[in-house]
């Protein structure tokens, strides 16, 4: 009986996610400081040379895991609400934002953990770069506010909201946003 292990071969790009999906396993149950490559090579069935002949270091695999959770997705979401009303896109915006957060809460509260560990690391305040984004966005859609602070703290406050209850039903969501944008526009129309 044969018991030796199936090596499958990965292009380069699976094999980097396929780390990158193990790493942050491990950051998620273990904290960043609590982890090593070596459980993150495990994780990911790889040996420990490979791991690091795609990634330098625990600190570039923990960036690029959770650069596009917070991040990217955001910014890549101006171009696709180019057609909509400022209020579609208002709620294209907050529902896209709660949908991430819902699905990736563990990830995200990781990061909020994390947030000394980030400014060491040299990148800044990831929740003062997301607030950043999200005026930009709101300038950039159309979305004229009265009171753009009340309107960022709205927001974002929905959007963690839904780190501590995450939601996967979408039309629950889309309840939620309707009654969120209601109250922007209401707010912002006196």
């Amino acid at each position: 009986m044969d018991t030796r292990k199936t090596v499958i071969r990965m292009n380069k790009e699976d094999r980097r996610k396929q780390i990158l999906d193990a790493a942050m396993k491990v950051f998620v149950d273990k904290g960043f400081k609590g982890s090593t490559t070596l459980e993150i090579a495990k994780k990911a069935d790889i040996s420990e040379v490979t791991l690091f002949r795609y990634f330098s270091s625990k600190k570039e695999m923990f960036l690029q895991g959770i650069e596009p959770i917070l991040l990217s997705t955001l910014k890549e979401n101006i171009t696709t609400l180019n057609k909509l009303s400022a209020k579609e896109k208002l709620e294209y915006l907050l529902y896209e934002r709660i949908s991430v957060i819902s699905k990736n809460y563990q990830v995200v509260k990781l990061i909020l953990t994390e947030t000394s560990l980030l400014s060491e690391l040299g990148n800044g305040n990831f929740t003062n770069r997301i607030i950043e984004i999200l005026k930009t966005m709101l300038t950039q859609i159309g979305v004229d506010i009265n009171n753009k602070d009340f309107t960022i703290r709205l927001i974002m406050g929905s959007m963690l909201s839904f780190l501590y209850m995450p939601e996967k039903n979408e039309e629950t969501i889309k309840n939620y946003v309707d009654k969120v944008v209601s109250l922007i526009i209401q707010e912002n129309n006196k």
